[in-house]
């Protein structure tokens, strides 16, 4: 579908009001792709049909998280982005278990965690770590606002593209063999990460989100303009405990977003921390 610049407007600032996520002016085709099939399930027999029926029919705003969905699916897949995990595993974690000790659970938050590789990739790592951390300390929350997406994930069956990079004992010792091509997680595993949907744009959302030891926000931000990255890292902010830490993409930083947090490095990444914060 070949769609006029007013249209394409309307619809990708009704998308970003919702959800927070841009779609820059190379987007324009895969919007027309996505819009075909949504209007053809909707009845809809033009884009300003469409638009009206998100706006204004009762059931716009199911409809527009359908559309959402469609335009926001990444890629995943378990152990990705190896040095950041090394450093979660040899240095966060670690201090995280002994600075709780025996007082509470350590709580990590997978911020736009997809089809779930993120959140129990986490898992298996505190598992394996040297921490010696019992399952029942870990409470790892898992969020998206993508529902087909959290339902896999909460399935934990996945392919050999998504497990390509687990260890071949740690596929043996967490995962079933479902089929030549496909494998599901132990229910030790997935009993360890809880999912919700959650928009981290919308403070009410993230607002049940609190005191969390790490939060892994990777490749998410990239989807939004300043003025809301700026907002997500507040949102972060609030949700991060005060001594916790943050992990950002790759290819992201805060640098000119947010004063809220400092950038600490690691061995190999740069991780990030609230501001005013003192290490002992």
């Amino acid at each position: 579908m070949d769609l006029s610049h007013e249209d394409f407007e309307s619809m990708r600032t009704i998308i970003k009001d919702r959800s927070g996520i841009f779609l820059g002016d190379t987007k324009i085709n895969l919007l027309g792709s996505k819009l075909v099939q949504r209007m053809k399930e909707t009845n809809s027999g033009s884009v300003k049909d469409y638009y009206y029926y998100l706006k204004y029919d009762g059931k716009g705003s199911a409809e527009l998280d359908i559309l959402i969905e469609s335009v926001a699916i990444g890629e995943t897949f378990f152990f990705r982005h190896t040095e950041q995990l090394a450093d979660f595993s040899e240095r966060v974690a670690p201090e995280i278990v002994s600075r709780r000790k025996m007082a509470s659970n350590v709580s990590i938050w997978s911020a736009g965690c997809s089809t779930g590789e993120e959140a129990y990739t986490l898992a298996i790592l505190l598992l394996e770590s040297d921490s010696k951390i019992r399952p029942s300390s870990i409470n790892i929350l898992a969020s998206d606002i993508n529902a087909s997406a959290l339902q896999s994930a909460r399935d934990g069956i996945y392919d050999n593209y998504s497990v390509r990079n687990v260890p071949s004992s740690l596929l043996e010792k967490y995962f079933d063999r479902k089929a030549r091509d496909r494998f599901m997680l132990k229910p030790e595993i997935k009993s360890l990460v809880r999912f919700a949907s959650i928009n981290l744009m919308d403070h009410r959302s993230t607002g049940r989100v609190r005191s969390m030891d790490c939060i892994f926000c990777r490749n998410v931000m990239i989807y939004f303009d300043d003025r809301d990255k700026s907002r997500c890292a507040e949102h972060l902010y609030e949700s991060l405990s005060a001594d916790g830490y943050l992990f950002l993409g790759y290819s992201e930083s805060l640098g000119r977003i947010s004063n809220l947090f400092e950038p600490m490095k690691l061995k190999e990444t740069i991780v990030y921390r609230k501001a005013g914060y003192r290490v002992e």
